[in-house]
């Protein structure tokens, strides 16, 4: 019998392990495998992102993008319309269920239930799943197997591995970590309501996604003290339209880029890449654009977000919708591109392409005004990664004006780091160590995308990842309808590898 261990039983473990469960019966091999899934929290499903209960944490994603499923994106808002009785405090908007944004805890019920119903439906059928509560501290290779070493000292022995393992918080700005007031990650949001005072002067360091989500923690406690955001570049993210307006490109498409590959024998460069935009942009708009005006951005925090939303209740603009269109092309276009090129984008137009194409829900723009306007938020920007200070109970943190502002609690949310050795993941760095991952130069590890199967010197042919330890490869990985497509693929490719063992 074959074992495949899923190390991870969050969103991404679940729908793997429902992927295999699906194509394994399908292929008449449930006598034949068996599968241990390996998660230290009490709950599957849920993980950091979706197990979080405040009602501010809602989904980036429109719930018709949210299926759990390979190929059925919309099963969410399906399951959504069927559960009349609870919409009133987990939906947030009033338009149409398919363009629905929801708590990540209503979520986090959603793949808890799928998760159940399988389970069910794999012990009807005999088929071997095994759930163990517990930590992967390690991996080695003993007689052609994978030794999967856990926290409470057992081992699993194991044909076939799968990294689920989410998002592993920063391990950056260390040197704080002795002092109280400040806190490494955001994550579980408990922390945050029981280690800062209401009427304490927070600073968050990310104004990203993960410094929204933090402010929305400090807002669902009642917060009273001011909040400031630092960033590099002190912006925030575009907001999310209701409804995206539908766009089909004319100038930024595959075909366009494969054009220029066949006729001038190269893979894409960023440059051409951004005069395609422009040239999107501006038929988009339908008149020239003035580019220094659309990007610079140059007004406040406050005044952009205001512009933002006014932009999003009129279904977004050219930026915003040409960066949806992209939703399914962007990963192709990616993987075209040669090294060099990749980070001369993360370079580049890195920051414009996050906010754009990852904006944040109208609903939580709309708190967000509401603190700016009661003089209670500041966005900034942060000279760099060394303009942080302790000195006396009070952090200091620089901004590019040049002026300190001094916070009394500092919360990092910049997000998780690209690399893997920014991580902080025992497991990564272990496999590191090992050389059963290696690195990928624009982050993440090495994987064949075409099989989701780790690439590396020592770790054999039998690793396989999915979402962000993959996301120098990939593109979209925090995006769980790309991370249900990639383990469509990994599931596969196993099925492959175990029927032509059989």
């Amino acid at each position: 019998m074959k074992n495949i261990t899923i190390i991870g039983g969050g969103a991404n473990g679940i729908s793997a392990f429902i992927e295999l469960f699906i194509q394994i019966t399908m292929a008449g091999l449930e006598r034949e495998v068996q599968v241990t899934l390996v998660e230290k929290d009490d709950k599957l499903g849920y993980g950091l992102a979706f197990g979080t209960p405040q009602p501010g944490h809602i989904l980036n994603t429109q719930a018709d993008l949210m299926g759990i499923f390979a190929h059925e994106p919309g099963h969410f808002a399906d399951w959504l319309k069927k559960q009349d009785h609870r919409q009133s405090n987990n939906v947030k908007g009033t338009g149409n269920l398919d363009n629905a944004y929801t708590t990540r805890i209503f979520y986090g019920d959603y793949i808890a239930e799928q998760a159940a119903t399988y389970f069910k439906r794999a012990k009807a059928l005999n088929f071997s799943i095994h759930v163990l509560k517990d930590h992967a501290t390690d991996i080695d290779i003993d007689k052609g197997k994978y030794q999967v070493k856990l926290e409470s000292g057992e081992t699993i022995s194991s044909d076939f591995i799968i990294l689920a393992l989410g998002t592993p918080k920063p391990n950056n700005f260390t040197s704080f970590r002795k002092h109280k007031r400040y806190l490494d990650f955001p994550w579980p949001a408990s922390r945050i309501k029981a280690k800062i005072p209401t009427g304490a002067h927070v600073g968050i360091l990310g104004s990203s996604l993960s410094g929204i989500d933090t402010v929305m923690t400090l807002v669902d406690h009642d917060h009273q003290g001011k909040i400031t955001l630092f960033s590099p570049d002190g912006k925030l993210p575009r907001v999310q339209p209701l409804d995206n307006k539908a766009y089909e490109r004319s100038y930024l498409t595959l075909e366009n880029i494969h054009k220029i590959k066949r006729k001038t024998l190269e893979k894409p460069r960023v440059k051409s890449l951004i005069r395609l935009l422009m040239e999107e942009v501006e038929h988009y708009e339908g008149h020239p654009v003035d580019w220094q005006q659309l990007t610079l951005r140059k007004s406040s925090a406050d005044e952009l977000l205001q512009w933002d939303i006014s932009c999003a209740e009129a279904g977004g603009d050219a930026l915003l919708n040409i960066a949806d269109a992209l939703r399914y092309d962007a990963s192709t276009i990616w993987s075209w591109m040669d090294m060099d090129q990749k980070l001369l984008f993360k370079k580049w137009v890195g920051s414009d392409w996050a906010i754009n194409r990852h904006p944040m829900p109208l609903h939580n723009a709309k708190k967000l005004m509401r603190l700016f306007e009661k003089g209670q938020l500041k966005v900034c920007a942060m000279e760099d990664k060394d303009a942080v200070s302790y000195e006396k109970e009070a952090f200091g943190i620089k901004t590019s004006q040049d002026k300190l502002i001094a916070v009394d609690y500092l919360v990092n949310a910049t997000g998780s780091s690209s690399a893997l050795d920014q991580m902080e993941s025992p497991l990564i760095h272990q496999l590191l160590k090992r050389q059963f991952i290696q690195p990928y130069e624009a982050g993440g590890a090495i994987i064949n995308e075409r099989t989701m199967q780790v690439i590396s010197p020592k770790g054999g042919e039998g690793i396989y990842a999915v979402g962000h330890i993959a996301n120098g490869i990939l593109m979209d990985v925090n995006a769980v309808w790309y991370n249900v497509k990639t383990i469509g693929t990994l599931a596969r490719d196993l099925i492959f590898r175990l029927m032509e063992n059989d």
